[in-house]
């Protein structure tokens, strides 16, 4: 551990942002709620509190599906809601909803985004004849959420939280007074 150039007093927040909290790189004025991995002492009264934070390093989930294409339409399909798809690849989750003319898909929205897709993925489309297939075109890992988040019970004023955190979540969060410290090593 390396010496702490900077210390900012925080306010706890369910806002995942992905903004630095220690540099303006978003040109708007204002710090974003990412902590990068600092190093947060609770300073809050007496008795004991709870602190729900977002340990450094966790992510949320990864490779969601943005974009697809239709690769084939296939045959026998009706158009329908939160239809499910299967692929070769490692991805699951996806749902799609589909629109259909004559039975072929022409059309399909992302219903939900799944999770490990690739670019260039084949996924199919269940129902209908088997055969109506999308490529995956898009996608993104996503930051982690609230439900992302570890709760530290009874912890004492003056304490120094055991981990490196990336986010105080107001969440469950009985303490209020923070100061975050950023290691400059």
């Amino acid at each position: 551990m390396g010496y702490f150039g900077n210390a900012l007093a925080w306010t706890k927040s369910d806002t995942i942002d992905g903004l630095p909290a220690w540099e303006f790189m978003n040109q708007s004025g204002s710090l974003g709620k990412y902590l990068a991995g600092s190093t947060v002492y609770v300073g809050d009264g007496a008795g004991t509190k709870d602190v729900n934070v977002i340990i450094a390093g966790t992510v949320g989930v990864q490779n969601t599906v943005v974009t697809v294409t239709i690769s084939a339409g296939g045959t026998g399909y009706t158009g329908a809601t939160g239809v499910a798809t299967s692929t070769t690849g490692n991805g699951t989750g996806l749902t799609v909803n589909t629109t259909d003319t004559g039975g072929v898909i022409t059309a399909a929205a992302i219903n939900a985004v799944g999770s490990g897709y690739k670019l260039g993925d084949t996924v199919t489309i269940a129902g209908g004849g088997g055969n109506a297939t999308l490529t995956i075109d898009g996608v993104r890992s996503l930051l982690p959420v609230v439900g992302d988040g570890v709760l530290f019970q009874n912890v004492n004023n003056g304490d120094v939280l055991p981990v490196r955190v990336d986010y105080i979540l107001s969440t469950n969060t009985t303490a209020g007074d923070f100061v975050v410290m950023r290691d400059e090593t």
